[in-house]
């Protein structure tokens, strides 16, 4: 519900703010007084398009702002959370502006959106009737909905739309799957080709090191060999010179022999023995690596070869041997997903069709209900568009299937069915769209009576109506009153207005009227007392504020209603 509205430099308005209460609020004042910028204002607030020209003169910039109550209305409290915004104790704060250079901007609570997401977010909470640039009514995309809550089948669709999320959702996992597939088939062969000639290389960890090893050895040959046995020589003697091993075993004899006369030579014997063990071990080691060392020249074109196979390899499918041994890991462990694919494909396609099924059956379900709803809820609003002074429109709900060129059926997230209001305003006339009926009083006409139908239904809390008078009078007049009244059982309705059997029937009553300050034209806007609702309904019966017939004529209005 909609409970405070402030407007800044919006056309005349230099300054306008008001609360305002549930049920039924109008709007009167003299013509030329400002009650259709009160409407405008609002409009800019949800979003219609505004140029500089909508700015005060001599004012920087305009301003709309409005706090609405939403403690009751869930959708609008969901698009808040998907949107990381909140209410402040169950009320939110709108607001949009426009400067002199031509940029805009809105925000909701203190967040700054986009044009469109307030939009989107208002539709939610109020809607507009009577100006063509505002009405969710025209809006062919909304007439299901209309429909849908009119036969009460919300809890249906809703069933509905979840299976058709599911399958949807199972579709588009399918697809993406397939795709990959497809994808991977095309590497197949390819991947067959690099895991066979990996694995027919036969790699092991860290070959190339142990090659290029091996190859260092058989390329110096000679050189190890000479320097292996020169060290030989000089541990073990060659030639007839006494060796590093024996003359280190004599000297160790020798301190054995001195430590028994000085024992404090003790642990350099020690020293001196160890020393003797480590090199006759080296000496032994070193004869038996020398005793094995051989030079084969045809293993050294193995090597050589194989070396020159690694390079290749890693060239090709590297840098490092890691990197190939991990790439043939990865091409097997795709080529071994391929065949599981194909049952996981069967499966996917069985349960794809058992969804479609359950899909198509329950939208044939709400296609019936809402074929059957059709008739009701046009011969409803025929019998109001009667008491509106529309006594020979007809109007018709055209429901029909969608399909797509080849005539195979559409389904969508509200079924398969596409609907649209028609309107014939007159007798002899063809049955239109609404937003090509010509006459904007005839359109609020049309737009209260499906909204008279429709009173308990919908999202939006707050309905604006504006030139809902235009041509009608007498009765019209008053059924128009008793029908907007019957609507505020449900939303807050306001209403701009020129009669006074409408404005009568109104819970609240603010005037808007003209003012000169500082030497400028101006609007301002206040609510009225029931003694200055006497007056203001008083003018609008007879021009008289103050003539005593007009005023007891106001005074048995206001009683009445």
């Amino acid at each position: 519900m909609l409970e405070h509205v402030s407007v800044r430099d919006f056309a005349l308005i230099e300054a306008v703010e008001f609360d305002l209460s549930a049920g039924f609020v109008v709007f009167t004042g003299e013509t030329g007084a400002g009650k259709s910028l009160i409407v405008g204002a609002l409009g800019f607030l949800f979003g219609d398009r505004a140029d500089t020209g909508t700015i005060r003169e001599g004012a920087e910039e305009c301003a709309v702002s409005a706090v609405f109550r939403i403690t009751e209305n869930g959708k609008a409290i969901d698009w808040l959370q998907a949107h990381d915004l909140s209410d402040e104790d169950g009320r939110v704060t709108l607001r949009r502006g426009l400067k002199r250079s031509g940029r805009s901007y809105a925000y909701i609570q203190a967040s700054a959106v986009t044009r469109a997401d307030l939009e989107e977010f208002i539709g939610l909470l109020a809607d507009i009737h009577g100006q063509h640039e505002h009405q969710s009514l025209l809006n062919e995309a909304r007439h299901l909905d209309y429909l849908d809550g009119f036969a009460s089948l919300d809890g249906e669709r809703e069933t509905y739309h979840r299976s058709y999320e599911t399958w949807t959702a199972l579709a588009r996992e399918y697809r993406k799957k397939s795709l990959d597939a497809q994808k991977r088939e095309n590497e197949e062969e390819f991947l067959a080709f690099t895991v066979k000639e990996i694995a027919s290389a036969k790699i092991k960890k860290d070959e190339d090191d142990e090659l290029a090893k091996e190859e260092r050895i058989l390329n110096q040959h000679e050189k190890l060999f000479s320097a292996l046995k020169s060290a030989l020589e000089g541990l073990s003697g060659g030639g007839g010179a006494e060796g590093a091993v024996q003359s280190l075993k004599r000297s160790s004899l020798e301190m054995a022999a001195a430590e028994a006369i000085d024992s404090e030579l003790g642990e350099l014997a020690a020293r001196l023995e160890s020393a003797y063990i480590e090199i006759e071990d080296v000496s032994s080691s070193l004869a038996s690596h020398f005793e094995s060392l051989r030079f084969d020249p045809l293993r050294l074109e193995e090597v050589l070869a194989r070396q020159a196979e690694l390079r290749r390899i890693k060239k090709k499918y590297g840098p490092s041997l890691d990197d190939v041994l991990e790439r043939a890991n990865r091409g097997a462990a795709l080529l071994d997903s391929f065949d599981g694919w194909q049952d996981e494909k069967k499966g996917m396609e069985e349960e794809l069709a058992r969804r479609k099924d359950e899909v198509l059956a329950k939208a044939e379900a709400l296609s019936q209900k809402r074929v059957a709803a059709c008739p009701d809820l046009a011969g409803m609003i025929e019998a109001i568009l009667s008491k509106l002074g529309m006594v020979s429109a007809k109007f018709t709900v055209s429901l029909g299937t969608r399909k797509n060129e080849t005539g195979k059926i559409i389904l969508g997230p509200a079924g398969k069915d596409e609907a649209a209001f028609l309107i014939a305003p007159n007798l002899g006339e063809p049955a239109k769209p609404l937003a090509k009926v010509a006459s904007g009083g005839e359109l609020s006409r049309i737009a209260l009576a499906i909204r008279a139908v429709l009173a308990s239904g919908g999202t939006a809390e707050t309905l604006v109506f504006d030139e809902i008078d235009t041509g009608i009078g007498g009765e019209v007049a008053v059924a128009v009153g008793s029908y907007l009244k019957e609507i505020s059982r449900f939303k807050q309705v306001l209403c701009v207005t020129h009669l006074a059997t409408i404005a009568a029937k109104a819970d609240g009553h603010f005037q808007v009227e003209k003012e000169v300050s500082a030497g400028r034209m101006g609007t301002k806007v206040r609510e009225l007392t029931r003694q200055e609702r006497e007056s203001e309904i008083a003018r609008m019966l007879s021009g008289d504020r103050e003539g005593s017939l007009s005023l007891a004529h106001a005074a048995e209005l206001l009683t009445k209603s």
